[in-house]
């Protein structure tokens, strides 16, 4: 159910269920139907959901497959109903989701832009106004009076990115649509969305990669098993997530997004190069061995030492620091933190590599824990120097 907002909320969402009907056999339908009887089992994919959005403010929705988070992007955009629940909207909303957007797939991809416009009810006038904008910026040209069922998914995406973020509207939804083609198109599609953000419009981005969740937006949901786990800012969020994470990971080896032929730079190798144990006042050491494609490509690089409940220490890098983006097809980089302040306590180190603007991530890999001996009853993870003077 839909309402519209009287308050400065361009989006309000209070309790939203999202409940699915499930039948062992197609002929139980049937039978439910015309006979009196329970022939499914209920399944919740959203339970009583409640969160608000102000105007320019831009939220990330994160958690595992199965969480919940397409469910409730297609129920705001529209796509589904709720079972319970109420969306209030003030403004334009235009989905982009991990389905695509409704495109004929006979339809030509020039034919399918005049298409969408039609179905939003918009001018014909307005859509050949951004027609040169869209082909421009989703580079199809060459496809673009080729019929869609000869684009590949890649392609598709494009041209539904290309089209959604060019008709600017109050409310932008993206489902992992990112994770959908080469790392090119990607980098101009986070590039869209930030200039989006900057001019003022609400934004809701759904995305497994955290690190773009915490560039984009100002409050992150983290939805588990289709309620909300966490609603916060993304310094609080993401630190807690990566932590439940790392935490399902039982063994001993490193944590890792495997890397594929399409990724231009890998951290093939991350090590602590102390050996156990450490001590308050030692020097931390980690190595990271990375690999590139190209000796001219640009490339940063960070590590973050976070403690065992997820939130960060300390977090460097290339371009954190203010230094030069770094070049190599093979890079050995020694990083050592000198006489460390930690109290004794667990930690772990996550190193990330990203393009030359330090906004997209190609690769990362997290350490499992590491131990601090604790030799006081001092509590925090820092040690601060400190005098006292009783009188």
């Amino acid at each position: 159910m839909k309402e519209i907002l009287l308050n400065d909320d361009v989006l309000c969402v209070k309790n939203l269920t999202k409940i699915y009907r499930r039948y062992e056999r197609p002929l139980d339908r049937l039978k439910e139907f015309f006979v009196n009887g329970n022939r499914h089992t209920e399944f919740a994919a959203l339970k009583d959901v409640s969160f608000s959005l102000k105007k320019g403010e831009s939220l990330g929705v994160i958690g595992e497959n199965g969480a919940g988070k397409s469910t409730l992007l297609q129920l705001i955009a529209g796509t589904l109903t709720p079972t319970y629940g109420t969306i209030q909207i003030k403004g334009t909303v235009l989905a982009l989701l991990e389905l695509g957007i409704g495109f004929h797939p006979e339809f030509t991809g020039r034919e399918n832009i005049f298409f969408y416009g039609d179905l939003l009810g918009l001018p014909r006038s307005y859509i050949q106004s951004k027609y040169e904008e869209i082909v421009s910026f989703s580079e199809l040209s060459s496809f673009i009076d080729m019929p869609l069922q000869t684009y590949s998914t890649g392609m598709q995406m494009r041209l539904a990115f290309s089209l959604v973020s060019s008709l600017e509207p109050d409310i932008l939804i993206v489902d992992e649509a990112l994770s959908v083609g080469d790392l090119h198109f990607q980098k101009k599609c986070i590039d869209r969305i930030i200039e989006f953000k900057n001019r003022g419009r609400t934004i809701i981005f759904c995305s497994h990669s955290t690190y773009q969740v915490s560039i984009l937006c100002d409050r992150v949901i983290w939805l588990k098993n289709g309620m909300i786990e966490m609603f916060d800012r993304p310094e609080k969020v993401i630190p807690a997530y990566e932590f439940y994470q790392l935490g399902k990971n039982n063994t001993p080896e490193h944590v890792e997004v495997s890397p594929s032929n399409d990724l231009p730079v890998v951290i093939r190798e991350l090590e602590m190069i102390n050996r156990p144990p450490i001590r308050r006042g030692d020097d931390l050491k980690f190595r990271l061995l990375i690999e590139s494609i190209s000796d001219e490509l640009p490339y940063n690089v960070t590590l973050s030492i976070k403690i065992e409940s997820g939130w960060g220490v300390n977090a460097t890098g290339t371009h954190l620091a203010g230094r030069e983006p770094l070049r190599g097809k093979r890079r050995e980089i020694i990083i050592t933190y000198p006489n460390i302040p930690l109290l004794g306590g667990i930690y772990y180190a996550h190193a990330r590599v990203f393009d030359d603007k330090g906004l997209m991530v190609y690769h990362e890999k997290v350490l499992p824990p590491f131990e601090i001996v604790k030799e006081s009853l001092e509590l925090g993870f820092c040690h601060l120097e400190n005098r006292w003077e009783i009188r």
